[in-house]
């Protein structure tokens, strides 16, 4: 029989068998991480006798963990069932059901997502006459869960503010977190921070859960923070087989609170730690992953790691330069189409990896001209669709009466005629009497009155029964009705169908088709899950991640992304766009060394998603946020290895003012651009233009910017436009619309 270790590397088949304690697998991208966790996991499993039950693995997705789990599958059959498997938000909300009421959180909790939580803090904001517009939901949310991530409870973060953004977030938090304990709720912050709590109140309880995993697993360790760390330590504190799998290459969340020296001071935490470099690469070529090196070799105080490859050298990294951002978009529309006429490549191939989501705009906008399929990762998630979130909150709604949230977006879905005074009041009511929401509704349609119960009109106390009697049927059948039964029942109970059709007619369809989506991936559920019970479908679905999404594995169309979130992700071919100064490094990162460095590793991570063809684009102007500006070109690009980088054909390379080859500039059509900026004529509103892609359309403003002229142009069909004239060359046109 094949050893599980015969197809590895030296170094894999190395990590793969240590026998013991503390192990860092320090792995580069494409070097074959996943690999060696799930056949370390394996060979536990089948060389050393380890009983899957006390294995536990932890990823930072779940769509990394069903990855995982699959691969296991075929090296263990089904003993993989018994694994302990997941994210640790995941994991730790199948703990603290089981284990919360000893710090006193009910096992019905629900858990609210980024949605809810936003909702939950514009509410706060609103009923404190907090102005939104300058200190937004967002950021107060952001500072909140900082605090968490750091240990801090609202009371501990009041007696330490030093600003009044700092004061304003004191009195948000104090009030968000007694709105979490009145609802039941637990946000994702609290899922790991009430665990460590439990660990903390309850060593008895931790000592249970260390001593049952003899060896835990924890992938891309470079990204856990605070919590996690202490998470993953308490969890191998009794037999001391902690492996921790990550690249410190790759750290680039510390805006979500991770913290790089999880994984760089893993050996001083850990004495007596074992190392293990996974240096070959098995996914680039070998230009594409020497302009990598050259890239984060640069960076300061990483452990001194070389990924080498026996892949062929391949295609030489193209580097061109535009004029202006609609220029290099349409250069990257054009390539496509150029790569897509051969038979190597698909567009499902490529990836367009920018690190600002402004960026897309003039791509799309090339991409809509010039018919390149594409889809955009990072828009509207299934799970954040209106419809979606409507139905989850009946369920939740069903599944806890606390939840306050889930009941003011579904009271009046469909129009019951019940207004905004009225839900408010309810609530208001049901926090200062300290029971549920729907307890203050019951008594406010059936009585007794009294006690701060609102009183309600005849019409408001009508529209109100009418829900209850909704509510608190299926209330009484969802023990006995799996989640697909109970949705059905819903369905045709509100006629929820018919609601979609009157407030959207134009894409009912469209929405109704995500609804039957939602059904099926509840009849799914219960068909894989051993626990398909309302709670644990509702958990499931709030744990779901942007990475997670149902559709997000469309095919046939080229990709656009973050850099971020493309981390994980490897493509054909990949254009990075935006290689300037401000964009990548970021502004922000500019005057901070330590967020210079994350952005080095932000451009390494994008390169290194590249299997065969690599760009790297950059424009000397580029209309972002209302203005144009001239950005330097990226300090990146000064690192790149001569030898293995090409312009496009046609090309010829020039030095710039800033001393850096611009080895993709088209020159000659750069020069004549920059003569045509002088002559620039100004349009009047109302005048017919005439442009070579979007054809003839009228002015609707002019208004000159440093060295050039802004035109907005209304296109029949196409919308209206924004555009710099020394690019789009508009010409007058007396026809009339075609």
């Amino acid at each position: 029989m094949t050893s599980l270790t015969d197809t590895l590397n030296e170094a894999q088949r190395r990590a793969v068998e240590v026998p013991g304690g503390p192990l860092m697998i320090l792995a580069g991208p494409g070097s074959g991480k996943t690999r060696v966790i799930t056949h370390r996991i394996a060979h536990l499993v089948q060389e050393r006798g380890i009983p899957p039950w006390r294995i536990l693995a932890v990823t930072f997705t779940n769509k990394a963990a069903r990855e995982m789990r699959e691969r296991i599958e075929v090296l263990l059959g089904d003993k993989a069932t018994s694994l302990t498997m997941g994210t640790f938000h995941s994991i730790c909300a199948r703990l603290l059901r089981r284990e919360g009421e000893a710090i006193g959180l009910s096992r019905d909790f629900v858990i609210y997502d980024t949605d809810d939580q936003m909702s939950l803090i514009r509410t706060i904001e609103t009923e404190l006459d907090i102005d939104q517009k300058r200190f937004t939901p967002r950021a107060i949310l952001s500072a909140i869960s900082s605090a968490k991530n750091e240990r801090r409870d609202a009371a501990s973060f009041g007696c330490s503010v030093d600003n009044y953004f700092e004061e304003i977030v004191g009195r948000v938090f104090e009030r968000y977190e007694a709105a979490l304990r009145r609802s039941g709720a637990v946000d994702f912050d609290d899922l790991l921070g009430r665990t460590l709590e439990l660990f903390e109140k309850h060593p008895e309880i931790q000592h249970q859960y260390a001593e049952r995993y003899l060896f835990a697993l924890v992938d891309e360790f470079q990204d856990t923070n605070l919590v996690q760390y202490q998470l993953a330590r308490a969890l191998s504190s009794v037999h001391g087989n902690l492996t921790v799998v990550g690249d410190p290459d790759q750290s680039i969340y510390s805006w979500r609170a991770a913290d790089i020296r999880n994984l760089l001071d893993f050996e001083r935490d850990f004495p007596g730690a074992t190392t293990v470099l996974l240096e070959q690469n098995y996914r680039s070529t070998g230009h594409i992953l020497r302009v990598a090196h050259a890239i984060i070799s640069k960076a300061e105080g990483r452990p001194e790691k070389d990924l080498w490859t026996s892949n062929p050298d391949g295609e030489r990294v193209v580097e061109y330069e535009a004029t202006y951002g609609e220029e290099e978009a349409q250069f990257i529309g054009g390539e496509i189409q150029r790569l897509l006429r051969g038979d190597r490549f698909k567009t499902s191939d490529i990836a367009v990896m920018y690190r600002t989501n402004a960026q897309s705009r003039a791509i799309e906008e090339a991409f809509i001209a010039m018919g390149v399929r594409y889809r955009i990762v990072g828009g509207t998630r299934f799970y954040d669709r209106r419809e979606v979130r409507d139905l989850i909150a009946y369920l939740r709604i069903v599944h806890n009466e606390y939840d306050t949230v889930a009941f003011d977006r579904i009271v009046n879905v469909p129009t019951r005629g019940i207004g905004e005074t009225t839900v408010n009041t309810l609530i208001a009511a049901s926090v200062e009497m300290g029971i549920s929401v729907l307890a203050v509704a019951h008594r406010a349609v059936y009585g007794p009155l009294g006690d701060g119960v609102p009183v309600l009109s005849t019409r408001a106390r009508g529209a109100i029964q009418g829900f209850l009697e909704i509510v608190e049927s299926f209330g009484a059948q969802r023990d006995n009705m799996s989640v697909a039964q109970l949705l059905d029942r819903l369905l045709a109970q509100v006629d929820y169908r018919a609601h979609l059709t009157k407030t959207d007619r134009e894409h009912a369809d469209v929405r109704w088709e995500n609804v039957q989506e939602l059904r099926n991936v509840a009849a799914q559920y219960e068909e894989v899950e051993e626990d398909s019970s309302l709670a644990a479908f509702l958990e499931e679905v709030a744990l779901v991640s942007d990475v997670d999404d149902p559709e997000s594995d469309t095919p046939d169309a080229v990709t656009l992304i973050t850099l971020h979130s493309a981390k994980g992700l490897e493509y054909d071919v990949v254009f990075m766009p935006g290689m300037e100064e401000g964009l990548l490094p970021h502004i922000r990162a500019l005057d901070d060394p330590a967020q210079m460095e994350e952005e080095r590793r932000i451009c390494y991570v994008g390169i290194t998603r590249a299997r065969e063809r690599l760009y790297l684009s950059r424009a000397r102007r580029r209309f972002m946020y209302g203005q144009v500006k001239g950005n330097p070109a990226s300090r990146f690009l000064r690192d790149l290895p001569e030898e293995d980088i090409v312009s496009p054909v046609g090309a010829t390379p020039r030095r710039d003012s800033d001393g850096l080859e611009g080895r993709g500039l088209r020159a000659a059509a750069a020069a004549r651009r920059d003569e045509d900026q002088t002559e620039q004529r100004a349009f009047a509103p109302g005048e017919r233009v005439r442009h070579h892609t979007f054809g003839v359309g009228t002015v609707v403003g002019c208004q000159p910017v440093p060295g050039d002229m802004q035109v907005t142009v209304a296109f029949q069909g196409q919308g209206v436009k924004k555009m710099l004239q020394s690019f789009a060359r508009l010409e007058p046109a007396a026809e009339e619309w075609a």
